[in-house]
């Protein structure tokens, strides 16, 4: 069995460099873990200008690829280091010297498929570039999705990459990428692959889908969404592929960052509190509300979001319910930026309740700790959620979950109503207002029964989602990927 493994990581985001989503925390986190269990890891992605403003790097290569016919695009190779990674960025300004990551005041870049393609093509020259020959080439998302099929046909034949093996993680199943026909070329797709069993999907190309069928192994973030992706209900069109290729399918929990995410340690908090401690945690409850001139009321139940505002984070059922439920002696502090039609209702809700209810259009990362920190339960009613972090941040924090019972939410959180015992959250089922309104009455007969809450908490507090599981679980699946 290998016990030192070569891994790329090619991403398209990476938390504390360049960051839209839950994809780059998984990429930040898990590259350190295998580090740390001996493996040569290293990490490549767009030198955004948002990145490159972020990490120190130097130039240490340049190189130039062919996508299709004519089609040749040069780039340079910039080496910094994160967190004790190493960390290429590949520059080239017309593709990533740009405002947004993926889009700019809402709507995506017209080419984005062209820039992605080209960032797997350049992973894999920069590769031989820099002599770093992997074993595993890890991939995220439609971003990554084309590198197995470039070193299946492109690079086929190629000694340098007789070794290298590719895993491609699904992030969300229905962010796939689809895009003309007309684009083949430009995508160096061979036209004997666009078909129903690959690339084509109702006449265009999805990018995902031909991701899955030439990545030697695919995982997704958490069993629960595995079993989801499998179902013609839960697998946003992707059931078919997925169900071809069963046996190099897997879900795996993502863990939590911990070193940024606990109470003990937050620089961001007024107080800091524990486990054995939790004084601390009143103190940021009534920090927050001071903040945002919410009157200050320890007794009073607080109910925290930090969110995209799109349709799958549930705000069709959840705007409806909280217009009732905040008719209650109840406060609620919403943060996220999104949706455009979604702000407006959100602040049409605030406006409407101004002693009860707040609504911050940003990503502020100081008030969202915050939030974590000061509020009793964080309101999380997905319609879909591949696996979810803030659940677990909130309960380290002491703060109950209220989830759809979906995806990662059901891997991580049991219900109150599985008993106090063993529970650290709340659950509901149907994506229906009146479920969710039902539960959120639930949790304010439960925040009056000091001793049930004095529980859950402690059971909340108590779980630990590491990433050390995980990535032995992804070392796992890598050697499987080897044949080791």
């Amino acid at each position: 069995m290998a016990s030192d493994l070569n891994i790329l990581f090619a991403v398209s985001e990476l938390a504390g460099v360049a960051k839209t989503g839950g994809l780059a925390d998984v990429a930040a986190a898990l590259g350190p873990w295998m580090k740390k269990l001996g493996h040569d890891v290293r990490v490549i992605m767009p030198a955004y200008r948002q990145a490159a403003a972020v990490l120190p790097t130097v130039v240490v290569g340049t190189g130039e690829v062919v996508i299709g016919p004519g089609l040749r695009f040069g780039f340079a190779i910039r080496q910094g280091e994160f967190a004790g990674v190493t960390v290429y960025l590949i520059e080239h300004n017309d593709y990533f010297d740009r405002g947004g990551l993926y889009n700019l005041g809402g709507e995506g870049f017209a080419d984005n498929s062209q820039r992605f393609a080209f960032f797997c093509k350049a992973a894999l020259r920069s590769c031989q570039i820099l002599q770093f020959r992997p074993d595993i080439i890890h991939g995220h998302d439609w971003q990554s999705a084309l590198l197995g099929y470039y070193l299946k046909t492109h690079e086929a034949g190629n000694p340098f990459f007789s070794p290298t093996r590719t895993v491609l993680t699904i992030h969300n199943g229905a962010y796939q990428q689809h895009t003309p026909a007309g684009l083949l070329d430009a995508l160096g797709i061979d036209r004997n692959w666009f078909n129903r069993d690959y690339f084509e999907d109702h006449g265009q190309i999805n990018l995902l889908k031909g991701g899955i069928a030439f990545a030697d192994k695919i995982t997704t973030v958490s069993p629960r969404y595995a079993e989801e992706l499998q179902t013609e209900l839960g697998s946003h069109g992707l059931a078919g592929i997925i169900g071809r290729r069963r046996q190099d399918f897997s879900g795996i929990l993502n863990g939590c960052d911990y070193q940024e995410w606990n109470p003990e340690t937050d620089p961001y908090l007024p107080a800091r509190y524990s486990l054995q401690d939790r004084s601390g945690k009143q103190v940021c409850k009534q920090a927050l509300q001071q903040r945002l001139g919410l009157p200050v009321a320890v007794a009073k139940p607080l109910y925290g979001l930090v969110s995209r505002l799109a349709e799958q984070k549930g705000f069709s059922y959840l705007i409806p319910a909280l217009w009732h439920f905040l008719q209650d002696d109840v406060q609620v502090v919403l943060q996220g930026s999104g949706d455009p039609q979604i702000a407006a209702e959100l602040n049409h809700l605030a406006n409407a309740f101004p002693d009860k209810c707040r609504f911050i259009e940003a990503y502020d990362n100081s008030l969202a700790h915050m939030i974590e920190a000061g509020g009793d339960f964080f309101l999380m009613p997905s319609l879909f959620e591949p696996c979810g972090l803030n659940q677990m941040y909130s309960m380290k924090y002491g703060t109950l979950p209220i989830v759809r019972a979906v995806g990662g939410l059901v891997d991580s959180v049991k219900c109150f109503e599985s008993g106090i015992d063993t529970a650290n959250g709340f659950m509901f089922g149907p994506a229906q207002w009146e479920r969710l309104l039902q539960c959120l009455h639930l949790t304010k007969e439960v925040f009056s029964d000091s001793e049930t809450m004095e529980r859950l908490i402690h059971n909340a507090m108590s779980e630990s989602f590491t990433w050390e599981l995980s990535a032995q679980d992804y070392l796992a699946v890598y050697r499987a990927a080897r044949g080791d």
